[in-house]
Protein backbone atom coordinates (compact mmCIF):
# COMPACT_ATOMS: atom_id res chain seq x y z
CA UNK A 1 0.00 0.00 0.00
CA UNK A 2 1.71 3.04 -1.33
CA UNK A 3 1.14 6.41 -3.12
CA UNK A 4 3.11 4.81 -5.46
CA UNK A 5 0.44 2.07 -5.93
CA UNK A 6 -2.51 4.88 -5.94
CA UNK A 7 -0.78 6.59 -9.23
CA UNK A 8 -0.36 3.50 -10.94
CA UNK A 9 -4.37 3.21 -10.38
CA UNK A 10 -4.99 6.79 -12.08
CA UNK A 11 -2.47 5.59 -14.98
CA UNK A 12 -4.45 2.45 -15.57
CA UNK A 13 -7.80 4.06 -15.53
CA UNK A 14 -6.52 7.33 -17.53
CA UNK A 15 -5.67 4.87 -20.27
CA UNK A 16 -8.02 2.45 -20.09
CA UNK A 17 -10.92 5.51 -20.09
CA UNK A 18 -8.71 6.99 -23.05
CA UNK A 19 -8.98 3.42 -25.13
CA UNK A 20 -13.18 3.69 -23.97
CA UNK A 21 -13.51 6.91 -25.14
CA UNK A 22 -11.69 5.98 -28.89
CA UNK A 23 -14.17 3.27 -28.79
CA UNK A 24 -16.97 5.37 -28.14
CA UNK A 25 -16.17 8.39 -30.83
CA UNK A 26 -15.18 5.23 -33.47
CA UNK A 27 -18.77 4.37 -32.69
CA UNK A 28 -20.06 7.96 -33.05
CA UNK A 29 -18.07 8.59 -36.19
CA UNK A 30 -19.56 5.19 -38.36
CA UNK A 31 -23.14 6.21 -36.98
CA UNK A 32 -23.97 6.78 -40.57
CA UNK A 33 -21.81 3.37 -41.76
CA UNK A 34 -24.53 0.41 -42.71
CA UNK A 35 -21.09 -1.80 -42.61
CA UNK A 36 -20.40 -0.83 -39.66
CA UNK A 37 -20.64 -3.44 -36.60
CA UNK A 38 -21.17 -1.20 -33.08
CA UNK A 39 -18.06 -1.83 -30.88
CA UNK A 40 -17.58 -1.97 -27.02
CA UNK A 41 -14.91 -2.17 -24.25
CA UNK A 42 -14.50 -4.61 -22.62
CA UNK A 43 -13.01 -2.95 -19.15
CA UNK A 44 -12.30 -5.69 -16.11
CA UNK A 45 -10.45 -4.82 -12.46
CA UNK A 46 -6.66 -5.63 -11.96
CA UNK A 47 -5.78 -8.45 -9.92
CA UNK A 48 -5.97 -7.45 -5.87
CA UNK A 49 -2.77 -7.02 -4.23
CA UNK A 50 -3.17 -8.65 -0.79
CA UNK A 51 -1.76 -6.28 2.06
CA UNK A 52 -1.97 -8.24 4.61
CA UNK A 53 -3.24 -11.92 5.43
CA UNK A 54 -7.51 -10.69 5.52
CA UNK A 55 -6.99 -7.26 2.74
CA UNK A 56 -6.95 -6.90 -0.44
CA UNK A 57 -6.59 -3.83 -2.57
CA UNK A 58 -7.12 -2.76 -6.33
CA UNK A 59 -4.89 -2.57 -8.71
CA UNK A 60 -6.50 -0.35 -11.04
CA UNK A 61 -8.17 -1.01 -14.40
CA UNK A 62 -7.47 -3.47 -17.45
CA UNK A 63 -9.09 -3.23 -21.18
CA UNK A 64 -9.13 -6.96 -22.42
CA UNK A 65 -10.61 -6.47 -25.65
CA UNK A 66 -12.53 -4.04 -28.10
CA UNK A 67 -15.65 -6.73 -29.12
CA UNK A 68 -17.75 -5.98 -32.06
CA UNK A 69 -21.68 -6.84 -31.44
CA UNK A 70 -22.79 -9.06 -33.44
CA UNK A 71 -24.79 -12.09 -33.53
CA UNK A 72 -23.17 -15.10 -36.20
CA UNK A 73 -26.61 -16.48 -37.03
CA UNK A 74 -28.51 -13.56 -37.27
CA UNK A 75 -25.89 -12.62 -39.54
CA UNK A 76 -26.32 -15.66 -41.78
CA UNK A 77 -30.19 -15.37 -41.69
CA UNK A 78 -29.60 -11.81 -42.78
CA UNK A 79 -27.66 -12.82 -45.49
CA UNK A 80 -30.41 -15.33 -46.42
CA UNK A 81 -33.17 -12.94 -46.73
CA UNK A 82 -30.78 -10.58 -48.44
CA UNK A 83 -30.39 -13.07 -51.19
CA UNK A 84 -34.30 -13.73 -51.39
CA UNK A 85 -35.00 -9.81 -51.24
CA UNK A 86 -32.65 -8.68 -54.06
CA UNK A 87 -33.47 -11.59 -56.23
CA UNK A 88 -37.39 -11.47 -56.00
CA UNK A 89 -36.82 -7.16 -56.34
CA UNK A 90 -34.89 -8.33 -59.76
CA UNK A 91 -37.44 -10.77 -60.78
CA UNK A 92 -40.24 -8.42 -60.47
CA UNK A 93 -38.08 -5.40 -62.37
CA UNK A 94 -37.76 -7.92 -65.03
CA UNK A 95 -41.13 -9.70 -65.75
CA UNK A 96 -42.57 -6.17 -64.78
CA UNK A 97 -40.69 -5.39 -68.47
CA UNK A 98 -42.10 -8.02 -70.31
CA UNK A 99 -45.49 -7.28 -69.29
CA UNK A 100 -44.90 -4.04 -70.15
CA UNK A 101 -43.67 -5.27 -74.19
CA UNK A 102 -47.17 -6.67 -74.35
CA UNK A 103 -49.10 -3.50 -73.19
CA UNK A 104 -52.39 -5.22 -73.09
CA UNK A 105 -53.89 -2.78 -70.43
CA UNK A 106 -53.47 -0.36 -73.76
CA UNK A 107 -55.51 -0.44 -76.92
CA UNK A 108 -52.60 -0.60 -78.52
CA UNK A 109 -51.50 -4.28 -78.67
CA UNK A 110 -51.33 -7.48 -80.00
CA UNK A 111 -54.96 -8.74 -79.18
CA UNK A 112 -56.35 -5.74 -80.66
CA UNK A 113 -54.29 -5.95 -83.96
CA UNK A 114 -55.67 -9.44 -84.58
CA UNK A 115 -59.38 -8.65 -83.57
CA UNK A 116 -59.17 -5.95 -86.27
CA UNK A 117 -57.16 -8.27 -89.10
CA UNK A 118 -59.68 -11.38 -88.71
CA UNK A 119 -62.40 -8.15 -88.56
CA UNK A 120 -61.45 -7.11 -92.03
CA UNK A 121 -61.69 -10.76 -93.37
CA UNK A 122 -65.52 -10.62 -92.25
CA UNK A 123 -65.96 -7.43 -93.66
CA UNK A 124 -64.10 -8.77 -97.07
CA UNK A 125 -66.51 -11.68 -96.72
CA UNK A 126 -69.68 -9.46 -97.67
CA UNK A 127 -68.01 -7.76 -100.42
CA UNK A 128 -65.67 -10.08 -101.62
CA UNK A 129 -65.07 -7.73 -105.17
CA UNK A 130 -64.85 -4.58 -102.89
CA UNK A 131 -60.72 -3.97 -103.97
CA UNK A 132 -60.72 -1.27 -101.42
CA UNK A 133 -61.89 -3.80 -98.58
CA UNK A 134 -58.79 -6.07 -99.84
CA UNK A 135 -56.41 -3.30 -98.95
CA UNK A 136 -57.70 -2.86 -95.65
CA UNK A 137 -57.31 -6.62 -95.30
CA UNK A 138 -53.67 -6.66 -96.49
CA UNK A 139 -53.16 -2.99 -94.55
CA UNK A 140 -54.38 -5.19 -90.81
CA UNK A 141 -52.32 -8.27 -91.99
CA UNK A 142 -48.82 -6.10 -92.60
CA UNK A 143 -50.08 -4.40 -88.52
CA UNK A 144 -50.44 -7.71 -86.91
CA UNK A 145 -46.86 -8.73 -88.57
CA UNK A 146 -45.33 -5.74 -87.86
CA UNK A 147 -46.86 -6.00 -84.36
CA UNK A 148 -45.28 -10.11 -84.33
CA UNK A 149 -41.84 -8.27 -85.06
CA UNK A 150 -41.76 -5.45 -83.08
CA UNK A 151 -43.14 -8.19 -79.86
CA UNK A 152 -40.02 -10.42 -81.15
CA UNK A 153 -37.81 -7.86 -81.45
CA UNK A 154 -38.47 -6.25 -78.23
CA UNK A 155 -38.04 -9.39 -75.77
CA UNK A 156 -34.66 -9.81 -77.89
CA UNK A 157 -33.36 -7.60 -76.62
CA UNK A 158 -34.69 -7.99 -73.46
CA UNK A 159 -32.69 -10.75 -73.24
CA UNK A 160 -29.49 -9.41 -74.91
CA UNK A 161 -29.73 -6.78 -71.98
CA UNK A 162 -30.37 -9.53 -69.16
CA UNK A 163 -27.29 -11.31 -70.67
CA UNK A 164 -25.14 -8.26 -70.38
CA UNK A 165 -26.13 -7.77 -66.98
CA UNK A 166 -25.67 -11.85 -65.84
CA UNK A 167 -22.21 -10.99 -67.22
CA UNK A 168 -21.74 -7.79 -65.13
CA UNK A 169 -23.23 -10.01 -62.26
CA UNK A 170 -21.03 -12.56 -62.48
CA UNK A 171 -17.27 -10.22 -62.67
CA UNK A 172 -19.21 -8.55 -59.78
CA UNK A 173 -19.47 -12.03 -57.58
CA UNK A 174 -16.07 -12.54 -59.10
CA UNK A 175 -14.37 -9.90 -57.62
CA UNK A 176 -16.30 -10.25 -54.30
CA UNK A 177 -15.12 -13.67 -53.78
CA UNK A 178 -11.70 -12.39 -54.02
CA UNK A 179 -11.60 -9.94 -51.49
CA UNK A 180 -13.26 -12.16 -49.19
CA UNK A 181 -9.98 -14.51 -49.95
CA UNK A 182 -7.97 -11.50 -49.68
CA UNK A 183 -9.39 -10.11 -46.23
CA UNK A 184 -9.35 -14.01 -44.79
CA UNK A 185 -5.68 -13.94 -45.31
CA UNK A 186 -5.59 -10.26 -43.59
CA UNK A 187 -7.30 -11.13 -40.91
CA UNK A 188 -5.37 -14.22 -40.03
CA UNK A 189 -2.31 -11.89 -40.31
CA UNK A 190 -3.32 -9.20 -38.67
CA UNK A 191 -4.87 -11.28 -35.20
CA UNK A 192 -2.08 -13.54 -35.28
CA UNK A 193 -3.49 -16.57 -33.29
CA UNK A 194 -4.17 -14.30 -30.73
CA UNK A 195 -7.75 -13.71 -28.60
CA UNK A 196 -8.40 -10.22 -30.04
CA UNK A 197 -9.88 -9.50 -33.39
CA UNK A 198 -9.18 -7.48 -36.37
CA UNK A 199 -12.69 -5.56 -36.37
CA UNK A 200 -12.58 -3.34 -39.00
CA UNK A 201 -11.50 -5.81 -41.61
CA UNK A 202 -14.18 -8.59 -40.16
CA UNK A 203 -16.42 -5.20 -40.75
CA UNK A 204 -14.83 -4.91 -44.80
CA UNK A 205 -15.68 -8.75 -45.00
CA UNK A 206 -19.02 -9.38 -43.51
CA UNK A 207 -20.19 -5.91 -46.12
CA UNK A 208 -18.42 -8.18 -49.26
CA UNK A 209 -20.16 -11.17 -48.12
CA UNK A 210 -23.27 -8.95 -47.37
CA UNK A 211 -23.26 -7.90 -51.43
CA UNK A 212 -22.09 -11.33 -52.53
CA UNK A 213 -25.50 -12.52 -50.69
CA UNK A 214 -27.10 -10.01 -53.09
CA UNK A 215 -25.79 -11.50 -56.01
CA UNK A 216 -26.21 -15.52 -55.06
CA UNK A 217 -26.84 -17.51 -52.50
CA UNK A 218 -24.20 -18.53 -50.05
CA UNK A 219 -23.44 -20.44 -46.89
CA UNK A 220 -20.48 -19.47 -44.58
CA UNK A 221 -17.95 -21.58 -42.38
CA UNK A 222 -16.39 -19.90 -39.66
CA UNK A 223 -13.27 -22.32 -39.76
CA UNK A 224 -12.09 -20.45 -35.83
CA UNK A 225 -8.88 -19.09 -37.13
CA UNK A 226 -10.44 -15.83 -37.92
CA UNK A 227 -11.24 -17.33 -41.25
CA UNK A 228 -14.38 -17.90 -43.38
CA UNK A 229 -15.38 -20.48 -46.16
CA UNK A 230 -18.46 -19.78 -48.36
CA UNK A 231 -20.02 -21.87 -50.17
CA UNK A 232 -22.86 -21.71 -53.05
CA UNK A 233 -24.96 -24.45 -52.72
CA UNK A 234 -23.06 -27.67 -51.72
CA UNK A 235 -19.96 -26.31 -53.64
CA UNK A 236 -17.05 -24.19 -52.19
CA UNK A 237 -16.56 -20.80 -53.37
CA UNK A 238 -13.96 -19.51 -51.22
CA UNK A 239 -11.95 -21.98 -48.80
CA UNK A 240 -9.86 -19.68 -46.56
CA UNK A 241 -7.30 -17.84 -49.08
CA UNK A 242 -8.13 -19.61 -52.12
CA UNK A 243 -11.15 -18.32 -54.23
CA UNK A 244 -12.26 -20.97 -57.19
CA UNK A 245 -13.37 -17.61 -59.17
CA UNK A 246 -17.41 -17.37 -60.82
CA UNK A 247 -17.38 -16.72 -64.74
CA UNK A 248 -20.70 -17.40 -67.32
CA UNK A 249 -20.50 -19.63 -69.54
CA UNK A 250 -22.67 -19.09 -72.61
CA UNK A 251 -23.92 -21.64 -75.37
CA UNK A 252 -26.37 -23.09 -77.19
CA UNK A 253 -28.99 -25.65 -75.80
CA UNK A 254 -31.90 -27.05 -78.51
CA UNK A 255 -31.04 -23.95 -80.54
CA UNK A 256 -31.59 -21.75 -77.32
CA UNK A 257 -28.44 -19.61 -76.18
CA UNK A 258 -28.23 -20.23 -72.84
CA UNK A 259 -25.62 -18.50 -70.10
CA UNK A 260 -24.47 -20.88 -67.19
CA UNK A 261 -23.25 -19.05 -64.24
CA UNK A 262 -19.78 -21.49 -63.27
CA UNK A 263 -16.81 -21.60 -60.96
CA UNK A 264 -13.73 -20.20 -62.86
CA UNK A 265 -11.40 -22.47 -62.02
CA UNK A 266 -12.80 -25.77 -63.51
CA UNK A 267 -16.19 -24.83 -65.05
CA UNK A 268 -18.32 -26.71 -62.67
CA UNK A 269 -21.86 -25.17 -62.37
CA UNK A 270 -22.95 -23.09 -59.38
CA UNK A 271 -26.10 -23.95 -58.68
CA UNK A 272 -27.30 -20.73 -57.42
CA UNK A 273 -30.97 -20.70 -56.29
CA UNK A 274 -31.27 -16.90 -55.17
CA UNK A 275 -29.70 -13.49 -55.36
CA UNK A 276 -29.74 -11.23 -58.52
CA UNK A 277 -28.27 -14.38 -60.68
CA UNK A 278 -30.31 -16.96 -59.41
CA UNK A 279 -32.98 -14.43 -60.23
CA UNK A 280 -32.41 -13.52 -63.89
CA UNK A 281 -31.77 -16.98 -64.64
CA UNK A 282 -35.41 -18.17 -63.80
CA UNK A 283 -36.50 -14.54 -65.74
CA UNK A 284 -34.82 -15.90 -68.93
CA UNK A 285 -36.49 -18.96 -69.13
CA UNK A 286 -39.89 -17.15 -68.97
CA UNK A 287 -38.38 -14.93 -71.50
CA UNK A 288 -37.46 -18.35 -73.38
CA UNK A 289 -40.76 -19.78 -72.82
CA UNK A 290 -42.81 -16.42 -73.60
CA UNK A 291 -40.46 -16.45 -77.16
CA UNK A 292 -41.31 -19.84 -77.45
CA UNK A 293 -44.84 -19.55 -77.25
CA UNK A 294 -44.95 -16.34 -79.37
CA UNK A 295 -43.68 -17.38 -82.06
CA UNK A 296 -45.39 -20.53 -82.01
CA UNK A 297 -48.95 -18.47 -82.10
CA UNK A 298 -47.05 -16.32 -85.02
CA UNK A 299 -46.47 -19.99 -87.05
CA UNK A 300 -49.73 -21.67 -86.55
CA UNK A 301 -51.70 -18.23 -87.42
CA UNK A 302 -48.98 -18.22 -90.72
CA UNK A 303 -49.71 -21.93 -91.47
CA UNK A 304 -53.60 -22.18 -90.82
CA UNK A 305 -54.27 -19.24 -92.59
CA UNK A 306 -52.07 -20.20 -95.58
CA UNK A 307 -53.50 -23.24 -95.38
CA UNK A 308 -57.44 -21.77 -96.49
CA UNK A 309 -56.13 -19.00 -98.19
CA UNK A 310 -53.41 -21.45 -100.63
CA UNK A 311 -57.18 -23.39 -101.86
CA UNK A 312 -59.12 -20.50 -102.37
CA UNK A 313 -58.71 -18.13 -105.51
CA UNK A 314 -58.48 -14.08 -106.02
CA UNK A 315 -60.61 -12.32 -108.24
CA UNK A 316 -57.56 -13.32 -111.18
CA UNK A 317 -55.43 -16.24 -111.37
CA UNK A 318 -51.60 -16.77 -111.92
CA UNK A 319 -49.90 -16.80 -114.53
CA UNK A 320 -46.61 -17.67 -112.92
CA UNK A 321 -45.86 -18.27 -109.30
CA UNK A 322 -42.87 -19.08 -107.10
CA UNK A 323 -42.90 -20.55 -103.82
CA UNK A 324 -41.53 -18.61 -100.80
CA UNK A 325 -39.79 -21.71 -98.76
CA UNK A 326 -37.05 -23.40 -99.84
CA UNK A 327 -36.47 -27.10 -99.53
CA UNK A 328 -32.83 -28.11 -98.75
CA UNK A 329 -33.33 -31.55 -100.59
CA UNK A 330 -35.04 -32.24 -103.68
CA UNK A 331 -35.23 -35.70 -103.33
CA UNK A 332 -36.25 -35.98 -99.94
CA UNK A 333 -39.99 -36.79 -98.85
CA UNK A 334 -41.20 -33.23 -98.37
CA UNK A 335 -41.99 -34.03 -94.87
CA UNK A 336 -39.08 -35.16 -93.59
CA UNK A 337 -36.09 -33.55 -91.69
CA UNK A 338 -34.26 -33.46 -94.55
CA UNK A 339 -36.95 -31.33 -96.54
CA UNK A 340 -36.40 -28.71 -94.38
CA UNK A 341 -39.71 -27.30 -94.47
CA UNK A 342 -40.89 -25.51 -90.96
CA UNK A 343 -44.34 -26.42 -91.75
CA UNK A 344 -44.98 -30.00 -92.41
CA UNK A 345 -47.49 -31.22 -95.42
CA UNK A 346 -49.54 -34.31 -94.49
CA UNK A 347 -50.97 -37.44 -96.98
CA UNK A 348 -53.29 -35.51 -99.02
CA UNK A 349 -54.17 -33.92 -102.60
CA UNK A 350 -54.57 -30.43 -104.13
CA UNK A 351 -56.55 -29.42 -107.28
CA UNK A 352 -54.96 -27.17 -109.98
CA UNK A 353 -57.39 -25.28 -112.33
CA UNK A 354 -56.10 -24.27 -115.64
CA UNK A 355 -57.88 -21.90 -117.48
CA UNK A 356 -58.19 -20.45 -121.06
CA UNK A 357 -58.88 -16.44 -120.68
CA UNK A 358 -60.09 -16.54 -124.37
CA UNK A 359 -62.22 -19.05 -123.98
CA UNK A 360 -63.29 -19.77 -120.55
CA UNK A 361 -62.79 -23.31 -120.21
CA UNK A 362 -61.12 -24.49 -117.24
CA UNK A 363 -59.66 -27.64 -116.76
CA UNK A 364 -59.06 -29.49 -113.15
CA UNK A 365 -56.29 -31.56 -112.23
CA UNK A 366 -56.47 -33.79 -108.98
CA UNK A 367 -52.51 -33.46 -108.20
CA UNK A 368 -51.45 -36.38 -105.06
CA UNK A 369 -49.41 -35.60 -102.43
CA UNK A 370 -48.55 -39.18 -100.92
CA UNK A 371 -46.42 -38.61 -97.54
CA UNK A 372 -47.71 -41.75 -95.90
CA UNK A 373 -44.67 -43.41 -95.54
CA UNK A 374 -44.99 -46.44 -97.29
CA UNK A 375 -44.02 -48.09 -100.40
CA UNK A 376 -40.70 -45.99 -100.54
CA UNK A 377 -42.63 -43.30 -102.89
CA UNK A 378 -43.33 -40.36 -100.87
CA UNK A 379 -43.81 -37.12 -102.31
CA UNK A 380 -40.73 -35.18 -103.25
CA UNK A 381 -40.57 -31.53 -104.29
CA UNK A 382 -38.89 -32.93 -107.59
CA UNK A 383 -41.64 -35.70 -107.95
CA UNK A 384 -44.38 -32.68 -107.51
CA UNK A 385 -42.91 -30.88 -109.82
CA UNK A 386 -42.88 -33.64 -112.42
CA UNK A 387 -46.44 -34.54 -111.79
CA UNK A 388 -47.28 -30.52 -112.56
CA UNK A 389 -45.05 -30.27 -115.41
CA UNK A 390 -47.20 -33.39 -116.60
CA UNK A 391 -50.64 -30.91 -116.51
CA UNK A 392 -51.41 -29.31 -119.78
CA UNK A 393 -51.02 -25.82 -119.69
CA UNK A 394 -48.83 -25.25 -117.13
CA UNK A 395 -45.09 -26.01 -116.40
CA UNK A 396 -43.02 -26.41 -113.24
CA UNK A 397 -39.50 -25.99 -112.38
CA UNK A 398 -37.38 -25.98 -109.11
CA UNK A 399 -34.75 -23.06 -108.72
CA UNK A 400 -32.68 -22.81 -105.59
CA UNK A 401 -35.09 -25.38 -103.90
CA UNK A 402 -38.08 -23.51 -104.75
CA UNK A 403 -41.03 -24.30 -107.11
CA UNK A 404 -42.12 -22.28 -109.83
CA UNK A 405 -45.06 -22.63 -111.87
CA UNK A 406 -45.65 -20.79 -114.64
CA UNK A 407 -48.28 -21.31 -117.66
CA UNK A 408 -47.75 -22.08 -121.05
CA UNK A 409 -49.19 -18.89 -122.77
CA UNK A 410 -50.27 -15.45 -122.35
CA UNK A 411 -54.01 -16.42 -122.09
CA UNK A 412 -53.80 -19.11 -119.67
CA UNK A 413 -54.09 -18.59 -116.06
CA UNK A 414 -54.37 -21.08 -112.92
CA UNK A 415 -55.55 -20.98 -109.67
CA UNK A 416 -55.67 -23.89 -106.53
CA UNK A 417 -58.61 -25.54 -104.47
CA UNK A 418 -59.34 -28.41 -102.18
CA UNK A 419 -55.45 -28.63 -100.46
CA UNK A 420 -56.02 -31.27 -97.73
CA UNK A 421 -52.17 -31.97 -97.59
CA UNK A 422 -50.91 -28.23 -96.53
CA UNK A 423 -48.33 -28.74 -99.15
CA UNK A 424 -49.53 -25.54 -100.69
CA UNK A 425 -48.82 -23.69 -96.92
CA UNK A 426 -45.96 -25.66 -96.55
CA UNK A 427 -44.30 -24.61 -99.58
CA UNK A 428 -45.30 -20.90 -99.76
CA UNK A 429 -47.64 -21.35 -102.92
CA UNK A 430 -50.98 -19.11 -103.38
CA UNK A 431 -50.45 -18.18 -99.09
CA UNK A 432 -51.29 -14.69 -97.26
CA UNK A 433 -48.53 -14.51 -95.11
CA UNK A 434 -44.99 -15.23 -95.59
CA UNK A 435 -42.17 -16.58 -93.03
CA UNK A 436 -42.57 -19.14 -90.03
CA UNK A 437 -41.92 -17.49 -86.60
CA UNK A 438 -42.63 -13.89 -84.84
CA UNK A 439 -39.19 -12.90 -86.06
CA UNK A 440 -39.99 -13.21 -90.13
CA UNK A 441 -43.78 -12.93 -90.41
CA UNK A 442 -44.72 -10.84 -93.59
CA UNK A 443 -47.72 -10.24 -96.21
CA UNK A 444 -46.63 -12.17 -99.42
CA UNK A 445 -45.21 -9.04 -101.25
CA UNK A 446 -47.05 -10.77 -104.56
CA UNK A 447 -50.64 -9.89 -102.62
CA UNK A 448 -49.46 -6.47 -101.68
CA UNK A 449 -48.09 -5.87 -105.09
CA UNK A 450 -51.36 -6.93 -106.37
CA UNK A 451 -54.70 -7.55 -103.90
CA UNK A 452 -56.57 -9.09 -106.79
CA UNK A 453 -54.78 -12.37 -105.91
CA UNK A 454 -55.98 -12.35 -102.08
CA UNK A 455 -58.35 -15.36 -102.04
CA UNK A 456 -61.94 -14.89 -100.79
CA UNK A 457 -63.64 -17.38 -102.90
CA UNK A 458 -63.70 -21.12 -103.03
CA UNK A 459 -65.34 -21.84 -105.90
CA UNK A 460 -63.66 -19.63 -108.31
CA UNK A 461 -66.57 -17.45 -108.50
CA UNK A 462 -65.95 -14.35 -107.83
CA UNK A 463 -68.65 -13.25 -105.80
CA UNK A 464 -67.84 -16.30 -103.49
CA UNK A 465 -66.89 -15.63 -100.11
CA UNK A 466 -66.20 -18.85 -98.36
CA UNK A 467 -62.48 -18.67 -97.87
CA UNK A 468 -62.88 -15.22 -96.15
CA UNK A 469 -65.62 -16.32 -93.98
CA UNK A 470 -63.36 -19.63 -93.30
CA UNK A 471 -60.43 -16.85 -92.36
CA UNK A 472 -62.48 -14.82 -90.34
CA UNK A 473 -63.82 -17.82 -87.68
CA UNK A 474 -59.92 -18.85 -87.94
CA UNK A 475 -59.71 -16.49 -84.99
CA UNK A 476 -61.45 -18.96 -82.33
CA UNK A 477 -61.17 -22.36 -83.66
CA UNK A 478 -59.66 -24.97 -82.01
CA UNK A 479 -56.42 -25.87 -83.24
CA UNK A 480 -54.75 -29.19 -82.73
CA UNK A 481 -51.32 -27.78 -83.07
CA UNK A 482 -51.93 -25.55 -79.99
CA UNK A 483 -53.41 -28.19 -77.85
CA UNK A 484 -57.16 -28.14 -78.70
CA UNK A 485 -57.58 -24.33 -78.03
CA UNK A 486 -57.78 -21.26 -80.68
CA UNK A 487 -55.00 -18.62 -81.82
CA UNK A 488 -57.06 -16.12 -79.97
CA UNK A 489 -57.31 -18.40 -76.62
CA UNK A 490 -53.31 -19.11 -77.21
CA UNK A 491 -52.61 -15.76 -76.76
CA UNK A 492 -54.94 -14.54 -73.55
CA UNK A 493 -53.45 -17.69 -72.08
CA UNK A 494 -49.51 -16.42 -72.72
CA UNK A 495 -50.57 -12.68 -71.53
CA UNK A 496 -52.39 -14.50 -68.65
CA UNK A 497 -49.29 -16.30 -67.28
CA UNK A 498 -46.87 -13.08 -67.84
CA UNK A 499 -49.47 -11.34 -66.53
CA UNK A 500 -49.58 -14.39 -62.97
CA UNK A 501 -46.08 -14.02 -63.15
CA UNK A 502 -45.61 -10.46 -62.61
CA UNK A 503 -48.40 -10.29 -59.76
CA UNK A 504 -46.67 -13.30 -58.15
CA UNK A 505 -43.11 -11.37 -58.52
CA UNK A 506 -44.50 -8.39 -56.82
CA UNK A 507 -46.11 -10.36 -54.17
CA UNK A 508 -42.94 -12.20 -53.66
CA UNK A 509 -40.67 -8.82 -54.06
CA UNK A 510 -42.60 -7.42 -50.92
CA UNK A 511 -42.98 -10.41 -48.39
CA UNK A 512 -39.20 -10.73 -49.42
CA UNK A 513 -38.71 -7.13 -48.53
CA UNK A 514 -40.75 -7.64 -45.07
CA UNK A 515 -38.62 -10.30 -43.75
CA UNK A 516 -35.42 -8.74 -45.31
CA UNK A 517 -36.23 -5.27 -43.22
CA UNK A 518 -37.31 -7.35 -40.40
CA UNK A 519 -34.19 -9.09 -39.60
CA UNK A 520 -32.35 -5.81 -40.43
CA UNK A 521 -33.86 -4.26 -37.66
CA UNK A 522 -33.15 -6.75 -35.45
CA UNK A 523 -29.08 -7.02 -36.55
CA UNK A 524 -29.85 -2.72 -35.49
CA UNK A 525 -30.84 -3.19 -32.45
CA UNK A 526 -27.97 -5.49 -31.42
CA UNK A 527 -25.17 -4.24 -34.05
CA UNK A 528 -26.40 -0.42 -35.10
CA UNK A 529 -24.55 2.47 -33.18
CA UNK A 530 -27.39 4.63 -31.83
CA UNK A 531 -26.23 7.97 -30.54
CA UNK A 532 -28.05 8.82 -27.84
CA UNK A 533 -26.58 5.50 -25.65
CA UNK A 534 -22.87 6.91 -27.00
CA UNK A 535 -23.70 10.00 -25.43
CA UNK A 536 -24.35 8.73 -22.10
CA UNK A 537 -21.04 6.05 -22.25
CA UNK A 538 -19.19 9.28 -23.56
CA UNK A 539 -20.57 11.44 -20.17
CA UNK A 540 -19.67 8.27 -18.49
CA UNK A 541 -16.45 8.01 -19.58
CA UNK A 542 -15.44 11.39 -19.44
CA UNK A 543 -16.67 11.37 -15.53
CA UNK A 544 -14.03 8.72 -15.00
CA UNK A 545 -11.44 9.98 -17.01
CA UNK A 546 -11.78 13.41 -15.06
CA UNK A 547 -11.83 11.42 -11.81
CA UNK A 548 -8.58 9.25 -12.82
CA UNK A 549 -6.98 12.82 -13.27
CA UNK A 550 -8.11 14.31 -10.10
CA UNK A 551 -6.93 11.04 -8.59
CA UNK A 552 -3.60 11.55 -10.01
CA UNK A 553 -3.50 15.07 -9.31
CA UNK A 554 -3.98 14.38 -5.66
CA UNK A 555 -1.48 11.59 -5.05
CA UNK A 556 1.24 13.87 -6.69
CA UNK A 557 -0.05 17.07 -4.30
CA UNK A 558 0.22 14.04 -1.08
CA UNK A 559 4.16 13.18 -2.94
CA UNK A 560 4.98 16.94 -2.98
CA UNK A 561 4.18 17.35 0.40
CA UNK A 562 6.14 14.12 1.69
CA UNK A 563 8.87 14.82 0.01
CA UNK A 564 9.00 18.29 2.15
CA UNK A 565 9.12 16.51 5.33
CA UNK A 566 12.45 14.99 4.29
Amino acid sequence: MSLIGALNIGKSALAVQQAALQVTGNNIANAGNADYTRQTSSIVPNRDQQISPNVFLGTGVNLTAVQRQIDEALQSRLRSATSDSTGAAAAEQWISRIEAIFNELGDQDLSTQLSAFFASWSSLANKPQDVGLRQVVIQSGQAVASWFQQLRGQLDSLLQDLDGRQRGLALDANSLAQQVADLNSQIVLAEAGGRGQANGLRDQRDAALGRLAELMDIRTVDTGDGMINVLVGSEPLVVGTDNRGVRLREGSVDGQLVATPVFARDGGTIRVASGQMGALGGVREQIDSVLRNLDALASNLIFELNKLHASGQGLGGYSTTTAANSVNSTTAALNSAAAGLHHLPANGSFVLHVRQTATGLVSSTLVQVDLDGLNGDDTTLESLRADIDAIDGVSASINAGKLTIRADGADIQFTFSQDTSGVLAALGINTFFTGSTARNIAVSQSIVAAPTFLAAARNGEPADNQTALAIAALESVPLAALSGISLKDSYQQMINTVAVSASGARTNAEASRILKETLQAQREALSGVSLDEEAVNLMRQQRAFQGAARLIAAVDELMRTLLQLV
